[in-house]
């Protein structure tokens, strides 16, 4: 199994804040590679609430079930991308008020399987490595300007 990804940014708003707009899936098209996710299951958002996602992954559109697995008000969200070919894609976002601030950690980890761990290794990794800090990038600056 691939090794945790992680990542992480400074950002000078309150972990309030930067908490609901991390578990606001609906706003990830904002700064993910994500042009669509739509809540698919009724209730209240919590564990064991469902997405669409419609995104591009490696110049292609990928279309995945989302599912959040985890919500802690203000210190952790996670959630499972149920991506092509059965790999499933677990992603977190721990919030940790920090120097009048807030650190944002956001991990991420792959798949498993040889098939997976092949696709990870020639492809999604490099992606990843690029992606995921100009996103928390966009979430700094979004959150910072507001």
């Amino acid at each position: 199994m691939p090794p945790v990804v992680e990542f992480q940014t400074q950002i000078k708003a309150p972990a309030e804040q930067v908490f609901a707009y991390i578990a606001n899936l609906e706003k990830h098209p904002e700064w993910t590679h994500c042009s669509e996710i739509t809540k698919t299951s009724d209730g209240p958002v919590g564990v064991g609430t469902w997405y669409n996602s419609v995104g591009k992954n490696l110049g292609m559109t990928t279309r995945e079930k989302v599912e959040i697995t985890e919500c802690q008000p203000n210190q952790r969200f996670a959630w499972r991308a149920h991506g092509a070919m059965g790999m499933d894609f677990d992603w977190s976002f721990e919030v940790k008020p920090q120097d009048g601030g807030t650190l944002l950690i956001e991990r991420l980890q792959p798949p498993a399987g040889p098939l997976a761990n092949i696709l990870w290794m020639l492809f999604a990794q490099r992606e990843t490595r690029k992606g995921v800090p100009e996103g928390l990038a966009k979430i700094k600056q979004k959150l910072e300007s507001s």
